[in-house]
């Protein structure tokens, strides 16, 4: 018999996407947020796929895109919304599109 007590499985489900969010901006230390810039059409349905964890072939072949526009867009809605990091964008994205 172990001497540690039983951890059950913890599962992406059990956490909302809010609360992910807040406890990488609380580690983060930003203070501010930061100045979004309009984004295009596409860039918002790519966006919108992202935060619901949709992987970069899959957006590609569900808007009739080449995996290569769908990574630059990608890039340019990181630059756009003005995070350092894909899981930021997509922090952030869950705030805008909830």
């Amino acid at each position: 018999m172990s001497v540690y007590p039983a951890v059950p499985a913890v599962r992406r489900e059990d956490f909302a996407p809010e609360v992910v969010c807040e406890v990488y901006e609380l580690g983060s230390h930003r203070r501010t947020p930061a100045a979004v810039r309009e984004l295009t059409s596409r860039q918002v349905a790519i966006g919108r796929m992202m935060s619901t964890g949709a992987k970069d072939a899959a957006i590609a072949r569900d808007l009739g895109l080449s995996l290569r526009t769908v990574r630059a867009e990608i890039s340019a809605l990181i630059k756009g919304l003005g995070a350092k990091s894909r899981f930021q964008a997509g922090c952030l994205l869950v705030r805008r599109f909830g």
